[in-house]
């Protein structure tokens, strides 16, 4: 059952995770600048799967690793090629993602609730796709706040595309100023606050030093670490949902018996065994230093292996997770190779077929995406007294946009 829950995370059409390096060794390449002589080659077949329907999607991983590039012209640099190839989709928050796994687990556990769970949208436009979990485009409002349906949706769609864009390069630094004004923070100062992630996995690597653990005692510990520092509010909300308890789910007449029950459960949702499975080869690992590189990297990848079915990781990634048995329980291929690609990418395009985007709501495809603002609307009186706002899905007026940096 456990596999095959598993299995059905896979997307349509085919989707490929590339890590933050790929984008960075493709953009080089775009400017000229290739790190190896076949990444022009390599960059020219990503563009052409992208063309035929095969998906990129960036995670939110991905805009906060390149909000912490220090050079402003490196970040637009990785933006223009990051943004064509993936048309801005973005995975779903893991917030989002991780309630319907958690749900599945609770219906096959226990039967709540009583029908299984079907798969939210996973892929979505833009920033507040990957952070909030709802989408959210620019649009035109008259003075009592109603949407204008007449405005030209080309200019829209360029508006929109212009924006997602710019929030991925990040803050420009004539920008800074303002923007810290308004209670930005930079990214740097949110890893330095105390108590933070890293820090609480560098805890656990002393306690290991004074209290060894065999491997199942190490899992078992860093399970329960992840569901309680990682899930505890989520869980919360879905049994009081559904009107259960832990205890409903790991009860047992032994605390053994009770902890092999949870264990079970946890192992039934994707991206937590995943995630946990990779933090236990790196505790294993006596000589290793967390980082947040290595936190994001276990984030982002505990999201891609179930959903996707190409993953571009880096060697050190790669290996831990063909150690954990991952790629092969999801049937995922996971190369670390980027002169790989291209034959990968060719053994999936036999299934790519759509290439719609989310875009296609706002605006028509004119075969480009825009970087630059767009020009001034054309004057209509229906936009006398008109605002330019940030409306969601759910037609909510969005105050404060979500922002990589805090």
């Amino acid at each position: 059952m456990e596999e095959q829950a598993q299995a059905s995370l896979k997307l349509r059409p085919p989707t490929v995770y590339l890590d933050q390096w790929v984008w960075i060794r493709l953009a080089k390449a775009n400017i000229g600048k290739p790190l190896q002589r076949d990444d022009l080659r390599v960059l020219e077949a990503v563009r052409a799967a992208a063309e035929r329907g095969i998906r990129f999607p960036l995670s939110s991983t991905h805009y906060e690793e390149t909000t912490r590039i220090g050079s402003a012209e490196r970040r637009r640099e990785l933006a223009r090629v990051m943004a064509p190839i993936s048309q801005m989709q973005t995975f779903r928050s893991h917030s989002s993602l991780l309630r319907h796994q958690f749900l599945v687990a609770l219906h096959e556990t226990v039967g709540r609730p009583t029908f299984r769970p079907t798969q939210p949208q996973v892929i979505g436009i833009g920033v507040y796709w990957a952070f909030a979990g709802v989408q959210a485009f620019f649009k035109v409002l008259d003075p009592t706040g109603r949407v204008i349906q007449s405005v030209d949706g080309a200019w829209l769609r360029h508006l929109n595309q212009y924006g997602e864009a710019a929030v991925l390069a990040g803050p420009m630094p004539d920008e800074l100023p303002s923007l810290l004004e308004l209670g930005y923070v930079m990214p740097q100062e949110l890893e330095k606050c105390e108590g933070s992630r890293v820090d609480y996995e560098e805890w656990l690597i002393q306690r290991l030093t004074e209290e060894p653990r065999d491997l199942d005692e190490l899992r078992a510990v860093v399970m329960a670490r992840e569901v309680d520092h990682e899930y505890s509010q989520l869980l919360g909300e879905l049994f009081k949902e559904y009107r259960v308890s832990f205890a409903t789910i790991a009860g047992g007449s032994t605390g053994m018996a009770m902890r092999a029950k949870a264990i079970a459960f946890t192992e039934r949702v994707p991206t937590a065994r995943i995630s946990v499975d990779l933090k236990v080869e790196v505790f294993r690992n006596r000589n290793r230093r967390w980082s947040w590189n290595m936190l994001r990297d276990i984030d982002a990848l505990s999201i891609a292996v179930p959903y996707c079915h190409l993953v571009v990781a880096d060697r050190d990634a790669t290996s831990l997770l063909r150690r954990t048995g991952a790629d092969k329980r999801h049937e995922t291929a996971v190369i670390a190779s980027l002169e790989k690609l291209p034959d990968q990418l060719d053994l999936l395009s036999n299934s790519a077929a759509d290439t719609s985007t989310g875009w296609d709501e706002l605006g028509p495809n004119d075969g480009e995406y825009h970087f630059d603002a767009p020009g001034t609307l054309m004057y209509d009186e229906k936009l006398a007294g008109a605002k330019l706002r940030l409306i969601d899905d759910l037609g909510r007026l969005v105050i404060r946009p979500v922002a990589a940096g805090g």
